[in-house]
C-alpha cells in the first residue's frame, strides 16, 4: 500500500464525523444562546416583579397611614369637643350641680349588653367629700352627650370618661360583670399616677397614652385624652376614650395585601401591635397574657430594625425573601408595617425556570439519539446522508439566525428526519416558553393597571392619586400650572350601611361616584377613602369651578327631593375646594389640606341647616 492509500479516510466515515461534529456544535451553540436569553429574560422577569411588588406595598402601606391619620384626626375632634363641651359646662356649674343626680353602681342585675353611666372613685377618702359629691351631680348631665359617641363607635370606642382632681371618673361604656359590685360598695381605681392621666393634666392639646393592659378587663387598650380647665382657667381634669386593641387594629392597622401578608404596627415604644395580639382572647376572670415587647418572632425583624424603623419615615427594603414597606403615622407616632414572600409575585418566573431545564433535557436527549443514529447507520446511510444533512445544515443556519418561526424539511422517514423533528419540536418549546414569557409580562402590566382603579366605583383609586400628586409635585419645582382640588365626603354612609345594610351603602357610593364624575367629567376623580372623593381640576374646569360646584350641589338637592329613589340612592355629601396659590402652597399636600378643611366646614353648615 503507498502512503496515500494508508492515509486514506473513507468518505462515508468523514460524513459520519462531519454530521456527528456539525450537529454538536450546532445544537449545543443554540442551546447556549436560548439558554442565555431565558436565563436573562427570567432575572429581568424577577427584577421587574420585585420592583412593582415593593411599589404597590409602599402606596399600600402609605394610603393606609394616611386613612389612619385621618381617622384619628376625627376621633381627636370628639376628645376636643367633649373638653370644650365640659369647660362651658364650668360657666353654670353651681345650677348644673343643683340640678344633677346620683350616679348610681351598675349592679348585677343590669343587663350585660346594656349602656350604664357609672363612677370609680380613687381610693375611700373621697366618698365623704364635699368638691367630689359636687362632681358627681355636675357630671351626671353629660350622659346625653357621651351616649351617642360611644354607640356609633362601639367596635373601637370601649369607654368615655373623665378623670377629675377630686377623685371620682365618671364614665360611660357598656356594662359588664368585671365592673359589678356588690350592693352597697363602690368601685376603687386610683387612676392618678396613669400615664393618660399625667399627661393631659400637665400638657395642653390632645394626648395619646401607651399600649396597656385595660384595669376593667378588656384586653389591651390606647386612651386618648385631652385636659379641661375650669371658667378660672384652672385644670380640673382629663377627658378620655379608651380604644380596644381589636378594633383599633380592623381600622387602623389591617391591611389588605394578599392571602400570604401581614401587617403591623410598631408604637413609639418600640411594641409590635401584631395580629396575633389583635386576637389576644380574655380568659373568665379577666386576665390574659402580658404584651410582648420590640423583637416580635412573627414580624421578623430584631430589635434593632424595629428600632431603626422607629427612627425613619416612610420606605420599603428585602429581607430573606420578604419585602416590607412602612410609613408613619403622624398623630400617634406609630409606624404601620406590612410584610409579603417575594415568592408570591415570582411563580411565573418559577415556571420559565422549569421550561429552561426542560428545553435542556430534551435538547441533550436528542443529542444523544442523534449520535448513536448516526453512527450505527454510516456506513450503510452515508452516500444518501450527505444532500438531507446538507438540508439540515441550512434549516438550522435560519432557525440560528433566530427564525423560531422557521420548521426543518424532513427529506425521509429515517435518522436524518428524525433529527430535523427533534429540532423542530426543541425549537417549538423554546417558542413557546418565550411565549409564555410574553403572556407573563402582559398580565403584570394588566395588574398595574387594575392596581390604580377602584375596584367599587371603578374610577381610580387612592395609589393612583399619590402618583398624580407626584408628578404635580415635580413639575411644580420647574414650572408650577395653575390647579385646584376638590374634596367630596359622603354624608350618613354608615347609617345607610346600619339601617339598610352594606350592598346599599355601596349602591350609594356608586351613584355618588357617578354624579361627581358626571359633573367633573373634564377631570380626574378619585376614591382617596372610604366614602371620601377627590377632583383635580385644571383648565377649562378649573375656570368654572364656581358653576361646577353649584351644578354638582344642585344634583344632589334635585336626588335628596326626588321621591321616586329609594332613600339610599338620595345621597348627600359635603364639598370643599381650594385652588393652587404659589405664594402660600408649597406643596400640593398643602392644596389638599385647604380643601378638606372647607369641605369639614361645608359639613358643619350643611348640619345646621339640616332639617332633621
Amino acid at each position: 500500500m503507498t502512503e496515500n492509500q494508508a492515509k486514506r479516510l473513507p468518505i462515508r466515515k468523514r460524513v459520519v464525523r462531519a454530521v456527528l461534529f456539525t450537529a454538536v456544535v450546532a445544537m449545543l451553540s443554540m442551546l447556549a444562546v436560548n439558554l442565555i436569553a431565558l436565563f436573562s429574560a427570567k432575572n429581568n422577569s424577577e427584577q421587574m416583579l420585585t420592583n412593582q411588588l415593593k411599589q404597590n406595598l409602599k402606596g399600600l402601606v402609605e394610603q393606609k397611614a394616611a386613612t389612619t391619620d385621618t381617622r384619628l384626626e376625627h376621633y381627636e375632634m370628639y376628645i376636643t369637643f367633649l373638653s370644650d363641651y365640659i369647660e362651658n359646662m364650668y360657666r353654670n356649674r353651681d345650677q348644673l350641680v343643683s340640678s344633677g343626680k346620683i350616679i348610681d353602681a351598675p349592679r348585677k342585675s343590669t343587663p350585660k349588653n346594656a349602656y350604664a353611666m357609672q363612677v370609680l372613685y380613687a381610693d375611700k377618702s373621697f366618698l365623704q367629700n364635699a368638691e367630689t359629691r359636687d362632681d358627681l351631680y355636675f357630671f351626671s348631665h353629660l350622659e346625653g352627650v357621651w351616649d351617642p359617641i360611644v354607640r356609633e363607635n362601639e367596635d373601637l370606642i370601649s369607654t368615655v370618661y373623665a378623670g377629675t382632681r377630686t377623685g371620682i371618673i365618671p364614665s360611660y361604656d357598656r356594662w359588664s360583670y368585671l365592673s359589678a359590685v356588690p350592693d352597697g360598695e363602690q368601685a376603687y381605681y386610683d387612676y392618678r399616677n396613669s400615664d393618660w392621666f399625667k399627661k393631659g393634666m400637665s400638657n395642653n392639646g390632645v394626648v395619646y397614652s401607651s399600649l396597656y393592659e385595660d384595669s376593667q378587663g378588656r384586653g389591651l387598650t390606647i386612651t386618648i385624652g385631652e385636659g379641661y380647665s375650669d371658667a378660672k382657667g384652672v385644670r380640673q381634669g382629663v377627658i378620655c376614650a379608651d380604644f380596644n386593641l381589636m378594633g383599633l387594629y380592623d381600622e387602623m392597622i389591617a391591611i389588605d395585601a394578599g392571602k400570604e401578608a401581614s401587617s403591623f404596627a410598631l408604637t413609639s415604644e418600640g411594641e409590635v401591635i401584631s395580629p396575633q395580639k389583635r386576637n389576644m382572647a380574655i380568659s373568665k376572670d379577666g386576665s390574659f397574657g402580658s404584651t410582648s415587647r420590640a423583637g416580635d418572632d412573627s414580624i421578623g425583624l430584631t430589635k434593632d430594625e424595629i428600632q431603626n424603623l422607629l427612627s425613619g419615615s416612610n420606605g420599603v427594603f428585602e429581607k430573606a425573601g420578604v419585602v416590607y414597606a412602612y410609613a408613619k403615622v403622624k398623630h400617634v407616632g406609630w409606624t404601620l408595617l406590612v410584610r409579603v414572600p417575594k415568592s408570591v409575585v415570582l411563580n411565573d418566573v418559577s415556571y420559565i425556570d422549569k421550561m429552561i431545564w426542560i428545553s435542556v433535557l430534551f435538547t441533550v436527549v436528542a443529542l444523544l439519539v442523534i449520535i448513536v443514529v448516526v453512527s450505527l447507520m454510516a456506513e450503510s446511510l452515508a452516500a444518501t446522508i450527505t444532500k438531507p444533512m446538507e438540508l439540515l445544515g441550512d434549516d438550522m443556519k435560519v432557525i440560528g439566525e433566530g427564525n423560531l418561526g422557521h420548521k426543518a424539511t424532513i427529506v425521509r422517514n429515517d435518522e436524518v428526519g428524525d433529527m430535523a423533528r427533534h429540532l423542530n419540536d426543541m425549537v417549538d418549546r423554546l417558542s413557546s416558553a418565550i411565549s409564555s414569557l410574553a403572556d407573563s409580562e402582559k398580565r403584570n402590566e394588566v395588574m398595574q393597571e387594575l392596581a390604580t382603579r377602584d375596584a367599587l366605583t371603578g374610577i381610580r383609586n387612592k395609589l393612583a392619586y399619590d402618583r398624580e400628586v407626584q408628578d404635580m409635585s415635580w413639575a411644580m419645582e420647574d414650572r408650577p400650572e395653575p390647579f385646584g382640588i376638590a374634596v367630596i365626603d359622603m354624608n350618613f354612609l354608615k347609617r345607610i350601611n346600619d339601617v339598610f345594610g352594606h350592598e346599599q351603602g355601596n349602591i350609594a357610593l356608586r351613584k355618588l361616584s357617578r354624579v361627581i364624575t358626571e359633573v367633573f367629567s373634564n377631570s380626574p376623580v378619585y376614591r382617596v377613602g372610604g366614602d371620601e372623593f377627590a377632583v383635580i381640576l385644571k383648565g377649562s374646569d378649573l375656570e368654572s369651578v364656581d358653576s361646577l360646584i353649584e351644578k354638582f350641589n344642585a344634583r344632589l338637592e334635585s336626588l335628596g327631593a326626588d321621591e321616586h329613589l329609594d332613600a339610599w340612592e338620595r345621597v348627600s355629601a359635603a364639598l370643599g375646594f381650594a385652588a393652587f396659590n404659589p405664594e402660600t402652597d408649597a406643596s400640593v399636600e398643602n392644596v389638599f389640606r385647604r380643601a378638606d378643611r372647607a369641605m369639614y366646614a361645608r359639613k358643619r353648615e350643611m348640619k345646621g341647616l339640616r332639617k332633621d
